[in-house]
């Protein structure tokens, strides 16, 4: 019992007490970004390639967040000004019958049937979220795919636990391993608005350089 109460009162104190740390990324170069106001103080930008942005404006698709807890994302993307269209990869299949596509498009459940679309349509974007735990922690990502070619274009990510408080989350959970509840600190320490403020620079980067 006396265990079991170090171990939590350990935990607790990692919860409250943990700051993030800048991820590694050997063979890739490094830029960090600073963060609005927020207890995670940096974005780590691991691609964020130049790319003439003019032919995908048409469109971006974004798909569903890793956390149901921000539902915003979409209409962050809309309020943007970037994209001519921005709709959700729930509501692309009725995109793709208005288009009268749907013969070409078949399986939008795959990036195959994306990158068909990407063909068939106008070049498009896709925004997604990613969570995912890595040698140092979980890192919580906002990513742009260019469907055509399966390429990230854009990955920006942030921690948002530590290898160590994850390690105790796993011992007092009897190993259960990687859950959404582990990304719940992406909301907490204002992760999405670090992330998106982090798109946002990128994208006008390449607005302007046209």
């Amino acid at each position: 019992m006396r265990q079991i109460c170090t171990v939590t009162l350990i935990a607790l104190w990692l919860g409250g007490c943990t700051s993030p740390r800048e991820a590694s990324s050997p063979g890739m170069p490094r830029a960090s970004e600073a963060a609005p106001s927020s207890s995670i103080s940096r974005v780590d930008v691991r691609i964020a390639r130049e790319i003439d942005l003019a032919p995908y404006k048409a469109l971006a698709v974004v798909m569903p967040e890793y956390m149901k807890s921000r539902p915003d994302a979409l209409a962050r993307v809309r309020a943007l000004g970037v994209f001519d269209q921005v709709i959700s990869s729930k509501g692309l299949p009725s995109f793709v019958m208005k288009q009268g596509l749907q013969r070409q498009v078949s399986d939008l459940g795959k990036w195959s049937g994306y990158q068909v679309l990407f063909h068939a349509y106008k070049p498009f974007l896709v925004v997604r979220f990613d969570c995912a735990a890595r040698s140092d922690g979980v890192r919580y990502s906002l990513i742009v795919t260019n469907p055509g070619t399966l390429e990230n274009i854009y990955v920006g990510d942030v921690e948002v636990m530590s290898r160590s408080s994850l390690e105790i989350r796993g011992l007092l959970t009897l190993g259960a391993g990687l859950h959404e509840s582990n990304c719940f600190g992406a909301v907490d320490h204002g992760a999405v608005d670090a992330l998106f403020a982090s798109m946002t620079r990128w994208l006008h980067d390449n607005i302007r350089s046209q």
